[in-house]
């Protein structure tokens, strides 16, 4: 079973996006430590990251270069920030995609 780290402080969407994978039958491992992502995903290892940008203390695309360091798991940007340059920047960080909040 594949796990999938859910990097998302806003409880409801963590909980809806957990569900769904969990529907789907994929270990779903929400995140908690907004301080040390990095000792979550090592702790974890996960086979793939959604990782929001806005998150209490340091964003996720700093939380992304971290990742970076230690693995080459995919990880997906999934945020309510539209712009091309935060799809940009979510590249040039490491991230492999970007999802715009809300989606379907």
């Amino acid at each position: 079973m594949y796990k999938i780290m859910v990097v998302e402080d806003d409880d409801k969407i963590a909980e809806i996006l957990c569900d769904y994978l969990d529907k789907y039958g994929y270990e779903a491992i929400r995140s908690s430590k907004f301080q040390d992502v990095k000792s979550d995903f090592l702790s974890i290892s996960p086979d793939l990251v959604l990782l929001d940008i806005n998150l209490p203390y340091m964003d996720g695309f700093f939380w992304c270069r971290q990742i970076r360091t230690v693995s080459k798991a995919p990880v997906i940007f999934i945020s309510a920030r539209s712009g091309d340059m935060d799809q940009v920047l979510a590249l040039e960080h490491g991230g492999d995609d970007y999802i715009t909040k809300p989606f379907s």
